[in-house]
Parts: structure tokens; sequence; C-alpha cells
């Protein structure tokens, strides 16, 4: 389970962590834990990063980015609570997504293709530009095989 405090991580006290940002990042977190849920009844198995203690992914910028953020875009989700990075260096959550659109759909979330992120999995609440599922995110070649 993902958690707000994991989410905020060291920011979560920053005044860009307003309570409306903080809203959204909880209403994310319900989603996104409780597709988590669906994926470990499956047989996914989530591993902690030890770069962060906890399943979100990166360094400590995949969860909340403050505007002032140079990781991602400058109009990423994660910068308005709306988007996450899932650790998933085995690649098996981004696979069962993958396989299952749907569950994604019924949850309201959306994510990047697992061809853009080799290690993780980005859900976020907000449609993308293309309004599908599994999105590209950039212009930027793969550096990832496909799962499907």
């Amino acid at each position: 389970m993902i958690t707000l405090e994991d989410y905020f991580g060291p920011f979560f006290n920053h005044p860009d962590a307003t309570v409306e940002k903080k809203a959204n990042a909880g209403a994310l977190l319900e989603q996104v834990n409780g597709l988590r849920d669906d994926a470990r009844a499956d047989g996914v198995v989530f591993v902690v990063n030890p770069h962060t203690g906890n399943f979100i992914s990166g360094n400590g910028h995949g969860g909340f980015r403050p505007e002032d953020c140079t990781v991602g875009a400058d109009n990423s989700p994660h910068k308005d609570g709306n988007g996450v990075d899932n650790y998933d260096p085995r690649r098996s959550f981004a696979a069962w997504c993958r396989m299952h659109p749907e569950r994604l759909a019924a949850r309201g979330l959306y994510m990047e293709r697992e061809e853009w992120t080799p290690t993780w999995v980005h859900l976020q609440r907000v449609p993308p530009r293309s309004g599908r599922i599994a999105f590209i995110p950039s212009s930027a070649p793969p550096v990832a095989s496909s799962l499907v």
C-alpha cells in the first residue's frame, strides 16, 4: 500500500503541497491501491524500492513533485497530486496492467506505456491528450521492450 506520507515524502510540508494537492493525491492513492490489490490478488508480487523504502519508484521524485522540480515534464500530473510511479523492477505489474486495461478503466486510471517506463509503472488520474488507457508519454524513443 502506498500512503500519503510515502507519496509526499520529504515534500509533505512543502508550500506546494497544498490541501487541494493532498486531496488529489488521496483520491489517486485510493484508486492506485485498489488496482494494486487487484493485481496482488492475481499473483503480482510488489517489492519495496530500496531508495525510497516504500513502493514508489525513483530516488524521491516518483510521488509528489514541487513546482520547481526539474524531473519530468513541466505539466506533470505528479505536480498536482494526480500521478505516481510504482516501483516495478520485475515488470510484473506493468505486464498485468497491460493485460487488464479494463481494470485500469474501471478505477479511472491511465498508464504510461511500459516501453518508456522500464522499472516503474506510471499511473495517473487525468486522461492524457490521446485519451488512451496506455499512452505514449513523450516523443523520445522507447527504452524497453513491449510486454504485449
